[in-house]
């Protein structure tokens, strides 16, 4: 930490509980549609607890030795539960997001060159250049600054990864991205207990169709991409080519549309909540605004090359994982035993799933100083080198870590440069921020800001 004087700004979070509620609550109210809300507050002291759901045995962990033992040094007694994979496999099918094993590998392999360091200078050109047209957009006044993220990153990523696939950057196609996720990210009965006939909801219902809208727009694409005799020669090309090495041409096609819809979602879906609620809490504190407003001004000023500014932004990067550790892109990370193991102290037995949640984590008590409060010295330098590896984990962490966490982090900093030399955000008058969480966690009803010109402009972001 350093000598500032501390921020008391508490960002938005739903009230906790003071005692466990019973499960029956899951299943029905608001706590089967927001995953943030009815988690009891020993949950954020304690490093680890147990309870039975229905015919599940569920040891919930915040321990960072535990988190490492699960997630690195004893991960192939860790697999993807079953469950899980039922509640993804609808919208991912089998790609990098569901699989196991060699499976996964093999996958992990093929796309790993796509988001390699030395490849994300291809992509920082395309960041700067959506987020200055974005903006320029933009008039004084009120936006919803959820909205205009989502379409900043559905562009960057239909562009990166698509050659501008004009059909995923609809208005539409946005909001039945988010719709799916909420139908994923719903507790529900049938899923947990194998019978999908029992998943009658009007999010579920609702999931379904948007589910078949989604694939059926990248069945198209992946259709006419392998029809054409001259593609260009970008990430989806490169899938179908790896994967059609010893498989047929609809094998190779499903398991790359398997992988199109996991992209497109996190793609865009994790970096646009990154900088919806970065430019939220920036909203509430115009002092960390200012000071990296001034940070971006100073490194976009002369020309500078896009590859080159980033590492002339480490605060707005403080802000950005701090950001991140209040309303974590990934909610939940679950396994399951394949063998019996310990975790901080307790039996763990075979078949047992194990849970860890980012949004408890990012939050306990035992980790952090001040946990519910935004302050982007968490970031410092002196505060990462005293902080345990698995202590924060936005992305995940081991080995299956977010294989796009640096392509996020990249985009996120120099978009939100471009924004913020250019524009002052504040809050909407007469609206209240909650965060709500499926898959993903965003706030309710989107996030209206007040935006004005500032007093110094940057003539080379506009």
């Amino acid at each position: 930490m350093t000598d500032e004087a501390p921020n008391d700004f508490h960002p938005a979070m739903p009230a906790r509980e003071e005692h466990l509620l019973p499960i029956w609550r899951m299943f029905f109210g608001e706590p089967s549609k927001n995953a943030l809300v009815g988690w009891p507050s020993f949950a954020f002291e304690k490093p680890y607890w147990f309870r039975r759901v229905i015919t599940l045995r569920m040891h919930l962990v915040s321990d960072p030795e535990a988190i490492g033992q699960v997630l690195l040094h004893n991960v192939a007694n860790y697999p993807k539960p079953p469950l899980v994979k039922r509640m993804l496999s609808n919208l991912a099918g089998e790609g990098l997001l569901t699989s196991d094993g060699e499976a996964w590998r093999e996958q992990r392999r093929l796309m790993a060159p796509v988001f390699a360091p030395g490849a994300l200078a291809h992509f920082m050109p395309l960041f700067a250049q959506v987020a200055k047209a974005r903006a320029d957009r933009w008039t004084p006044g009120q936006i919803d600054v959820a909205a205009e993220a989502t379409r900043t990153t559905a562009e960057v990523i239909s562009r990166a990864l698509f050659s501008d696939e004009l059909a995923l950057t609809t208005r539409e196609a946005s909001e039945h991205m988010h719709a799916a996720l909420a139908a994923v990210g719903e507790y529900r009965l049938g899923v947990l207990v194998g019978a999908p006939w029992l998943d009658r909801s009007p999010v579920a219902r609702r999931g379904e169709i948007v589910r078949k809208f989604i694939l059926a727009r990248l069945t198209e694409f992946i259709a006419r991409r392998q029809a054409d005799p001259d593609p260009p020669h970008d990430f989806m090309t490169r899938l179908l080519q790896a994967f059609g090495n010893g498989r047929s041409p609809q094998a190779a096609a499903k398991l790359a549309l398997d992988n199109a819809v996991t992209f497109y979602i996190a793609g865009h879906e994790t970096t646009a909540n990154a900088l919806t609620w970065s430019l939220y809490l920036m909203s509430q504190d115009q002092a960390v605004q200012d000071r990296a407003a001034a940070e971006a001004h100073a490194a976009l000023a002369g020309g500078v090359d896009p590859e080159d500014i980033s590492p002339r932004l480490p605060y707005l990067r403080m802000v950005l994982e701090e950001a991140m550790r209040l309303y974590p892109p990934v909610t939940r990370i679950d396994r399951v035993a394949a063998a019996d193991d310990e975790l901080c102290g307790h039996h763990i037995r075979k078949g047992d799933m194990v849970s860890i949640w980012p949004w408890v984590v990012h939050r306990h008590t035992r980790l952090w100083d001040r946990p519910d409060l935004f302050d982007p010295e968490h970031f410092s330098p002196e505060a990462k080198a005293g902080r345990h590896r698995f202590q924060y984990i936005p992305f995940g962490a081991g080995t299956r870590v977010c294989i796009g966490a640096q392509f996020a982090l990249a985009e996120g900093v120099l978009i939100l440069a471009h924004w913020l030399a250019r524009f002052r955000f504040s809050p909407a008058p007469g609206h209240d921020v909650f965060p709500t969480a499926d898959v993903a966690i965003r706030p309710r009803g989107g996030l209206p800001l007040m935006v004005s010109l500032r007093e110094t402009g940057l003539m080379a972001a506009r």
